[in-house]
Formats: structure tokens, C-alpha cells, sequence
């Protein structure tokens, strides 16, 4: 089973801040729970927040939030569906978008900007970026990767 979700990780802001970007109101709810939930859950009408390395990191299961943000800093939005063959991303700096791209069954559909040094570094599969591609992306731009123990703060809007 693929990657289905979306995140936006924000430099210098505070997991709630970066929850603000995306929804308002949202109200902190419950324990905080492990990144596996928090990256693949499928609970409607909530986000999962948590900080780290510099960056506020939130996961946005629904897929409708994160990649429709327009953050006024340093961001990056990323969304993985493998349901849909479709695998992007979006860099902004100063709240200016410097890199997307969107990949839909293995085709670049969307390309805007100069690719990240990082996109040259990673192998691409048959099919076209995938999983792999994103996360590369995210490490590169963010410096974390997968976030294993890192433990999010889920948050209720809507």
C-alpha cells in the first residue's frame, strides 16, 4: 500500500502556527500520537503538527488543505497519492513560490522553477517519482526525513 496525504513543513514556526496556515479555527484534541498516525491517518477533519530541526511539520490527510496553502515564508508542501499516480511538491521562499513540480502517472504535468539539486540526485523508478522522490525532497529542503519518533499533536477544524 502506497503514501496517501499531504504536509506542510514551515521554517521558524511553532506546530501551531503552521496549523493556523492551513485551518482556522483548529483545536488541539487528544494525546499526542506516533508518526506512522500522524502520516497516514485516516480520521476526517483532523491535522497532525509537531516541530522539529527548525521546521513545524503538518500532515493533512485529507489531501485538501496543505497543497491549497499559500504560506508567507519559507515552506514546502508535498503531496503523495498513490491512488492517483500523482507525487508533488511546492517550494516557497519569502512566501514566493522558487520550485514546483507535479508529477501524474510518471509525467511531469506542472514544472515551474529550477529543479533542486536533490531531484538530480535520486533514482528515478520506471514509473516516475514516487515516495522515495518526496521524501529525498523533504530531507533535503528540511534536513529530516522520515520523522520515526517524532510524536504529533493532532489537531481537530472544521
Amino acid at each position: 500500500m502506497g503514501w496517501n496525504t499531504s504536509a506542510l513543513f514551515v521554517r521558524g514556526a511553532s506546530a501551531a502556527d503552521a496549523v493556523g496556515l492551513l485551518a482556522s479555527p483548529a483545536v488541539a484534541e487528544g494525546a499526542p500520537v506516533p508518526a506512522d498516525e500522524a502520516t497516514s491517518g485516516l480520521a476526517d477533519g483532523v491535522l497532525f503538527a509537531a516541530e522539529t530541526g527548525g521546521w513545524a511539520q503538518v500532515w493533512d490527510p485529507s489531501m485538501a488543505l496543505a497543497p491549497a496553502c499559500d504560506p508567507p515564508g519559507d515552506a514546502l508542501s508535498v503531496i503523495f497519492s498513490s491512488v492517483a499516480s500523482t507525487y508533488a511538491f511546492t517550494l516557497s521562499s519569502g512566501g514566493e513560490v522558487v520550485r514546483q513540480l507535479v508529477h501524474a502517472d510518471g509525467e511531469a504535468v506542472v514544472d515551474v522553477g529550477a529543479p533542486l539539486p536533490v531531484e538530480a540526485t535520486v533514482e528515478i523508478p520506471s514509473w516516475g517519482p514516487d515516495e522515495d522522490f518526496l521524501w529525498a525532497v523533504i530531507e533535503a529542503v528540511t534536513g529530516t526525513g522520515y520523522p520515526a519518533s517524532l510524536e504529533f499533536q493532532p489537531y481537530r477544524h472544521g
